[in-house]
């Protein structure tokens, strides 16, 4: 509710200031614009008044035009700063502080663009490798960065609903994409100039919704392109997004996180568990809803008591929580193979009570493996108990709110809403990882690919700006099991393909990823490597 507050109040504010000089929401304090070409500046106000921007001793003036558009060009600038941005108006002005002329990178994609340094509240666990060692070393107020809003638009907007230039410190880069701000980072102490990113990205995103409605219609025959509306209204778009993204972030919390008090309670021994359905772990076949908890009784013998023991729990598909006794054993994302060490002093001589709370946001959970892979055993094998039959399952004991379109996935919708009001501020490149949405359609990929890239040069009207972009790194070994995923490697050929184009370029990644997560902590690899792209291709 705090946040839809929030985001009303913006939105009066938005909505009130019609007539008001203003310029383009990605003009704010602390902005870094791009050195060496000249620079756009643009935004709204009076119809036919005269606009005029100065920045150090350069000024330049425009006239609005019949709707009170209005646009200049300043000079060329070296690196430097900080400088101040002043907008005067026939009685309005506005004076941004603490400008820095530098280079400014266009960062998009899916999730592992947008991967937080502190990790996402709805995926827990999930900071970036050595996260508290590296947020100390955070500190540098040359790097600015400006994260876009989520915002999905059936047509193209004129401007952002919100947002601003943030200087790089420990509070700000918590939330920022992890594999932006080590490219950042990297750039900025090797070229000593003042770096910023513009962070445009949205997870479980295909690439269709990041083109333009001209791009995507050269693929008509293979998508569902959207109708465009004969009538918009902005107002009831906005808040209608605004509450649904709301309830989406409520629902992934909910899914995540069990309701308090809950493990506790199943996890006590005298549990009243007869109405629940009775599993085994070898029904593959079985979906179950969105939120399951398993439950197990386990009769161990004293002698065994006396060491430490491993639990072997298949493949959990996607987040897994383990508890035996009442004591986390352990968390887990993904399918991967669950194996868990179980401490001596947790283990009881007689009953004890495994559980596991397991949840897919996107699909029902589940679970598979072979019948070797449920077991508890001592760490000598000498003894091996199978734990795949009676389980006690249900998944109606926690109620989420109902899965509500976000539009996040509309063929053109983010570029309407996320991208097109960014365009044309001035930039260096594009740095891009995206492609996981995508993996079904490896070969229609590969054309959309290189037509966003050609579609986004042509946008920005800077020439052939240079487009780096990330190899995915996903192999997804569980593939073994369910030959759901083969497809991995024909997407990375599909990117490769993009390299025909000049001045882009491939960051490999397929030897560092994680075969078990598709976001792996390990970005500074990931930035690294693409500041060393940047430094071959766009600084040679």
């Amino acid at each position: 509710m705090r946040r839809i507050i929030i985001a009303l109040t913006l939105l009066f504010q938005f909505f009130i200031c019609f007539g008001q000089i203003k310029t383009a929401k990605i003009f704010s304090d602390n902005m870094v614009l791009q050195r060496e070409i000249k620079i756009p500046v643009w935004g709204k106000a009076t119809p036919h008044e005269i606009i005029t921007v100065r920045l150090n001793s350069a000024v330049v003036s425009a006239t609005t035009s019949d709707s009170g558009s209005w646009i200049v060009y300043l000079p060329e600038f070296d690196a430097g700063g900080p400088f101040s941005l002043i907008v005067k108006g026939r009685t309005d002005s506005l004076v941004y502080k603490n400008v820095l002329i530098g280079d400014v990178w266009f960062a998009s994609g899916q999730s592992n663009m947008e991967h937080p340094m502190a990790g996402w509240e709805f995926i827990p666990h999930s900071a970036v490798k050595n996260y508290k060692e590296e947020i100390l070393d955070s500190d540098y107020p040359e790097i600015r960065f400006f994260t876009v809003l989520k915002f999905p638009a059936p047509v193209e907007q004129d401007d952002l609903i919100r947002g601003k230039w943030e200087i790089a410190n420990s509070e700000s880069v918590a939330g920022f994409s992890s594999t932006a701000w080590f490219f950042a980072k990297e750039l900025s102490q090797k070229l000593k100039i003042p770096i910023g990113i513009i962070n445009c990205s949205w997870g479980g995103t295909p690439i269709s919704t990041w083109m333009a409605r001209e791009s995507l219609e050269h693929f008509k025959d293979s998508l569902n392109l959207p109708d465009i509306p004969d009538k918009f209204n902005q107002k009831e778009w906005t808040l209608k997004i605004m509450e649904l993204l709301e309830k989406n972030w409520e629902r992934r919390n909910q899914i995540s996180y069990p309701v308090a008090g809950l493990p506790e309670e199943i996890n006590r021994n005298d549990f009243e568990d007869s109405s629940w359905n009775t599993y085994t772990l070898l029904d593959s076949n079985k979906k179950f809803g969105n939120i399951v908890w398993l439950r197990k009784k386990l009769v161990i013998s004293k002698s065994l008591t006396k060491q430490k023991l491993k639990l072997s729990l298949g493949f959990l598909n996607r987040q897994s929580q383990i508890f035996l006794n009442g004591t986390e054993l352990g968390y887990f994302q993904y399918p991967k193979p669950i194996i868990v060490d179980i401490p001596r002093d947790l283990i009881h001589p007689g009953d004890n009570i495994l559980t596991i709370r397991l949840t897919n946001f996107l699909r029902g959970a589940e679970v598979f493996g072979n019948g070797e892979q449920f077991f508890i055993s001592d760490f000598d094998s000498l003894l091996f108990i199978n734990i795949a039959e009676n389980w006690k399952t249900n998944d109606q004991i926690e109620q989420i709110i109902p899965a509500t379109e976000n539009f996040s996935i509309t063929p053109t919708y983010l570029f309407n809403g996320m991208v097109a009001p960014v365009i044309p501020y001035g930039i260096k490149g594009f740095i891009w990882y995206q492609g996981e949405s995508d993996v079904k359609r490896p070969y229609l990929y590969a054309q959309m690919f290189q037509q966003m890239i050609i579609d986004w040069r042509s946008q920005w009207k800077q020439g052939k700006l240079p487009f780096l972009f990330v190899q995915l790194s996903y192999t997804y070994e569980s593939h073994i099991i369910n030959k759901k995923y083969d497809s991995w490697c024909l997407l990375r050929e599909a990117q490769q393909k993009a390299l025909l184009l000049p001045k882009t370029g491939m960051v490999v990644s397929i030897d560092i990823g994680d075969p078990f997560d598709i976001h792996p902590k390990n970005k500074q690899v990931i930035g690294h490597r693409l500041a060393i792209k940047a430094l071959e291709i766009a600084y040679d």
